[in-house]
C-alpha cells in the first residue's frame, strides 16, 4: 500500500477503537461482511466528505471518492444523502440537495448501507477532519447493519498539520482545506457540494504524497 506508507503513524483509533474492530471480525466471520475486516493488499483509497443534519431522525449527505497512486476516479463515486424520505422534514432535505449537491435519496437501511460497504470494501479511508465523517456513518452502520467502519482511517487535516511545521515549524496550520489547497498550491475544484469535498481531500492527499516522497 505505497499511498499509506508513509504515515501509517497517522492512522486513527485508540485502543479501544482497535479492540472493537477485532471483536468485529471475529463476530462477522461468517457472514457476507466477513472480508471488510479482512487487510487490504491492494494500493487505492477511498475518499469520504459526509455532512449531517442532526436530530431525532437525522440526515447524512456523502460522498466516497476511490483513488489510486497517481489519480483521483470521480467517475467512480458514491454520492447520496440517508434519511427517511417519508418522515424526513422536506426544508431539511431541500436543504441538503442545493447545499450538497445530492439527487439520491436513500432509507439508511440494511440494504443501502451494505451497497456503501460494498463500494468502500476494506480499502483504506482518507477525509479532511475524517473523524468526523467517520463518526456520523458509523452511527448509521451500527444501527443498520451492526459494526461500525472497521477500514483503516488517515486524517488529511492531520497529514497536512504534520507536513507543514516539519517544513515551517512556526507557521499556523490552517484549519480550513480551502486555505490548505491555496498553500498546497492544489488546483481548484470543478465539483460542488460533498463530492467537491472529497474531491478536494483526495487531491490535497496525493499533493502531500509527493510532497513526502520528494522528501525522502
Amino acid at each position: 500500500m505505497r499511498l499509506l506508507d508513509r504515515h501509517v503513524s497517522l492512522f486513527s483509533g485508540s485502543l479501544r477503537t482497535l479492540m472493537q474492530r477485532e471483536s468485529d471480525r471475529r463476530r462477522w466471520a461468517d457472514s457476507p461482511y466477513a472480508w471488510l475486516f479482512q487487510p487490504y493488499m491492494g494500493e487505492e483509497v477511498v475518499a469520504l466528505a459526509c455532512q449531517v443534519s442532526p436530530g431525532r431522525l437525522p440526515m447524512v449527505s456523502l460522498a466516497a471518492v476511490v483513488l489510486s497512486p497517481h489519480r483521483v476516479h470521480t467517475s467512480q463515486a458514491w454520492v447520496a444523502t440517508f434519511a427517511d424520505a417519508q418522515r424526513a422534514c422536506p426544508a431539511t432535505l431541500r436543504r441538503h440537495h442545493r447545499l450538497y449537491a445530492t439527487e439520491s435519496v436513500l432509507t439508511p437501511d440494511a440494504d443501502n448501507l451494505g451497497s456503501l460497504a460494498e463500494f468502500i470494501g476494506n480499502r483504506p479511508l482518507i477525509g479532511w477532519q475524517l473523524d468526523h465523517a467517520v463518526e456520523c456513518l458509523n452511527g448509521l452502520f451500527k444501527t443498520g447493519l451492526g459494526f461500525g467502519l472497521p477500514n483503516a482511517q488517515v486524517d488529511v487535516a492531520k497529514l497536512h498539520h504534520r507536513q507543514l511545521r516539519r517544513l515551517h515549524p512556526h507557521c499556523d496550520a490552517a484549519s480550513q482545506i480551502t486555505e490548505a489547497l491555496a498553500r498546497w498550491q492544489v488546483p481548484g475544484i470543478q465539483w460542488l457540494g460533498v463530492l467537491g469535498d472529497a474531491t478536494a481531500s483526495a487531491l490535497l492527499y496525493l499533493r502531500l504524497q509527493r510532497e513526502m516522497a520528494r522528501e525522502a
